[in-house]
């Protein structure tokens, strides 16, 4: 131990395990190695193995909170806390990891209440208050935040996690240029700092310094080889930089490790596992928000081209897959790749990438393109060159068309060209790039403004997610006029409330043939209605985003959660479905044998 050979020392110890077992100092120990190296799990069993031959040893119990702490069962940890303070209610230790703990629970105030009391038992506690800013700052009250962690960075003017927090704290309020300096101070204290060379690249790729940032990120990787996410963001930016081989590399390394990423369920145990199956190099389903807080524990696992995953990486305790990969523009090498895995995996699947072969926007417009009382308008894939010779020779005359490159959404790269010279230009300015070109619609409606409406469809529901309401015809919510316009918020309100009433049984029943016709489990659907009540297709796709940082909208976060549960219903169904269908089966076998 003295030498720091911890793993030499745990299996010394392991090795003598009856005698330790019966030694509740030496279990302690074991423990808080166990705990040092990464392996809480591990640790639980001889912290609870000191308890019982010493039920009062507050040490033993502190470790084992630590323990349920860092493999994130909160509640457990909580415990433990109460009973460390009931124990020495003047350690200012055991109140600042109380802190921690109800922090990770969202109980913010009683997390508050803690670092104030661990810190008036220190005064100098540096990490109190560096975890007092967090607090603050998760209550909203975002110049109090600012102000602590100023003053953990004035206490504590050499402490390198002071200057990071704060560089973390501006960048999530979007002021990346002070947050640079700050993690460039953090940086002049500990050159080799891995978490300000990663979020400082984050904060240079949010300015769209991707060179800059791509310097940076390596330097964060030189520092911690192995780092998945420093790995990750070094391929994003590669694929940014329009390096494809190189990113692939730093991909494909992350997806040699296995698992990419663990969100364990809110609370344990866990009703089943997920195993979601993503691409850095492709589109996806955002999944973030919609299975944060859940019941269930997810996997992340990386789908890549030309890559064949071992599904023996995989977790025998995948109850459900969930293929994410959902953009079919670019990704067609990945979507086999997907297919081959899903399929290997020989679990139920949701969203299985095989049905998202035909889910383009050429392919989608054709597939509803028959649908009673909705309007889809055609839409054809193009190569830029191809279409630049069609304008020359006189071959575009259905005007105003929509133009946008392929893979792009969110309004990127897309114009309305009423005129051959507007799409003349567009195709130049795209290069070598693949476009879509889509018969334009007027869908305003009788007071001049766009209505844009979103649903998702989950199973066999259709759920309303938000309203759009702009001046001009390219409508999205992040950019409309609706935060500082009441009536605005109040109609969007009201269609959440009650959708029905606004597309009426004819429009619930296009939605319905629509949701049939994709045959998806998650999608959703970007809509409007015309004049004479008729359903007009923007977008359909298993792309759209949803999620819950509605500030100003307050009023749309039940109708979130409304489909966060749907989806976890959705993917119990299923891995209860499979479970029962394993039950069965060694049921079938055992009365064989």
């Amino acid at each position: 131990m003295d030498a720091g050979r911890y793993d030499d020392a745990i299996k010394t110890l392991l090795l003598a395990r009856e005698l330790v077992s019966r030694e509740p100092t030496i279990c302690n120990t074991l423990g808080s190695l166990l705990l040092h190296v990464g392996k809480p799990q591990d640790a639980i069993v001889w912290f609870e193995t000191a308890l019982a031959l010493e039920p009062d040893c507050i040490q033993a119990v502190s470790g084992l909170g630590m323990a349920y702490q860092g493999s994130g069962d909160f509640g457990r940890a909580l415990r433990c806390g109460e009973r460390a303070i009931a124990a020495q209610p003047d350690d200012a230790v055991s109140w600042y990891r109380q802190g921690f703990v109800l922090l990770e629970l969202g109980r913010s105030i009683e997390a508050l209440a803690s670092l104030d009391r661990a810190i008036s038992l220190k005064s100098d506690y540096k990490l109190a208050f560096g975890k007092r800013a967090e607090v603050i700052e998760s209550l909203g009250k975002v110049p109090e935040a600012m102000q602590a962690a100023l003053r953990s960075c004035h206490m504590s003017p050499e402490d390198v996690t002071s200057w990071s927090r704060l560089g973390d704290l501006l960048q999530k309020y979007r002021d990346f240029d002070k947050a640079i300096a700050a993690y460039d101070k953090g940086l002049s204290r500990c050159p080799e700092d891995f978490s300000c060379f990663f979020n400082k690249a984050l904060a240079l790729d949010a300015l769209g310094r991707f060179g800059d940032a791509l310097v940076t990120a390596q330097r964060a990787l030189r520092v911690e080889p192995d780092n998945r996410e420093a790995l990750i963001l070094c391929g994003k930016l590669e694929l940014k930089l329009e390096h494809p081989a190189v990113a692939h590399a730093c991909f494909q390394t992350v997806a040699e490790m296995g698992v990419v990423r663990n969100h364990p369920a809110a609370t344990k145990p866990a009703k089943f596992r997920a195993l979601l199956l993503f691409s850095p190099e492709a589109g996806n389903t955002p999944y973030e928000d919609l299975i944060r807080d859940s019941c269930f524990d997810a996997d992340v696992l990386f789908a890549l081209r030309h890559y064949r995953n071992d599904p023996q990486d995989c977790s025998d305790q995948v109850d459900v897959v969930v293929n994410l990969v959902s953009e079919t523009d670019f990704g067609l090498d990945v979507m086999a790749s997907a297919i081959d895995l899903a399929d290997s995996l020989h679990r139920p699947v949701v969203n299985h990438p095989r049905l998202m072969l035909a889910t383009d926007r050429e392919s989608i417009s054709r597939r509803l393109s028959g649908v009673e009382d909705a309007v889809m308008p055609a839409t054809t894939r193009i190569e830029a060159k191809d279409l630049r010779r069609r304008v020359r020779d006189g071959d575009m005359n259905a005007f105003p068309l929509i133009v946008r490159h392929a893979g792009k959404h969110g309004g990127d790269m897309m114009e309305l060209a009423g005129d051959a010279d507007t799409l003349s230009r567009f195709a130049e300015e795209a290069g070598e790039r693949t476009l879509y070109l889509t018969d334009f619609v007027n869908y305003s409606s009788p007071d001049g403004f766009f209505r844009k409406y979103r649903f998702i469809f989950v199973g066999d529901q259709i759920l309303p997610y938000h309203l759009a309401i702009g001046d001009g015809w390219k409508v999205h919510h992040a950019s409309t006029r609706m935060a500082g316009i009441e009536w605005m918020r109040r109609e969007e309100e009201a269609f959440l409330n009650e959708p029905e009433r606004v597309f009426g049984a004819k429009g619930m029943a296009v939605l319905d043939a629509i949701r049939r016709q994709i045959g998806l489990d998650y999608f959703g659907i970007d809509c409007s209605l015309d004049s004479e009540g008729r359903v007009v297709i923007f977008e359909v796709n298993a792309s759209m985003l949803v999620h819950l940082h509605n500030a100003g909208f307050e009023y749309k976060n039940p109708h979130v959660i409304r489909i966060k549960q749907a989806f976890e219903r959705l993917l119990e169904r299923r891995a209860k479905e499979y479970r029962s269908s394993v039950s069965a089966a060694d049921t079938f076998w055992a009365k064989s044998a």
